[in-house]
Order: structure tokens, then C-alpha cells, then sequence
């Protein structure tokens, strides 16, 4: 089972960092000797590609690090957390996971005592 996102973190989404960057999957394609290019789809699940982050303290931003570190094994792992859907308007329960992991997070200062963490998460069935 997934783990969960942590419920003494802010799971909303900074502005400045949300960017949908893709619907789905490419799809796979195949060549043929002649007409069109037939495709069809990777997988059966529609994983969403966003742009995401948050804004933290210093405090939010120590339980942000262990959590990637040490329950998600450096961001390896798929988590369940409140995304932002804007067809829905809402924040909505989905399956998620850091793209490129530990790895693929950055952190920008914003004054002294907020951080802007942000990646690309992979989201299921947005």
C-alpha cells in the first residue's frame, strides 16, 4: 500500500509552481508499410505529468525532507495525497509519485523563513 502524505504538512499547492505539462502517457505508435501511423495507448492507467510545490517553513520543510528520505526511500515510492484538479475545482485524493525522485525536487528560498519546494509529480487517473 501507498504511503500517505504527511497530515501536519500543507498539501496546497503553491501557484507559482502548478503547471499541468501533460494528460497522459505518449502513446505507443507503430509504423506501417504504407498509411497512416497507428497508435494506441501505453497503458490503461492516464497518468498526468504536473508541475507541483509547495511552500514551507523551516519547520514543515525538515518533515518535507524526512519523508522523502525516509518513507518514500528517497523519493522512489508513489504516495497518496491531495492534488489540485481544476476540472473539479477541488483537491482530490490521488495516487502520485516524484518523478526522477530525491533527485528530481528543488528548493528556492523566498525571504529567510519560507522555502519553495517544487517537481513533477506523476499523477493517476487526474
Amino acid at each position: 500500500m501507498a504511503a500517505s502524505w504527511p497530515a501536519n504538512l500543507s498539501f496546497f499547492v503553491a501557484r507559482q509552481a502548478y503547471a499541468v505539462q501533460a494528460l497522459g502517457q505518449v502513446p505507443m505508435a507503430s509504423p506501417m508499410q504504407s498509411g497512416k501511423i497507428r497508435q494506441r495507448p501505453q497503458y490503461t492507467l492516464r497518468i498526468s505529468r504536473l508541475g507541483y510545490g509547495w511552500i514551507f517553513d523551516p519547520n514543515e520543510l525538515a518533515v518535507f525532507r524526512s519523508f522523502v528520505a525516509d518513507t518514500l526511500g528517497d523519493g522512489a515510492a508513489e504516495f497518496v495525497m491531495p492534488v489540485w484538479s481544476e476540472p473539479a475545482g477541488d483537491y482530490l485524493s490521488r495516487t502520485v509519485m516524484i518523478r526522477e525522485g530525491a533527485g528530481g525536487i528543488s528548493e528556492r528560498k523566498l525571504g529567510f523563513d519560507r522555502t519553495l519546494v517544487s517537481c513533477v509529480l506523476d499523477v493517476r487517473n487526474l
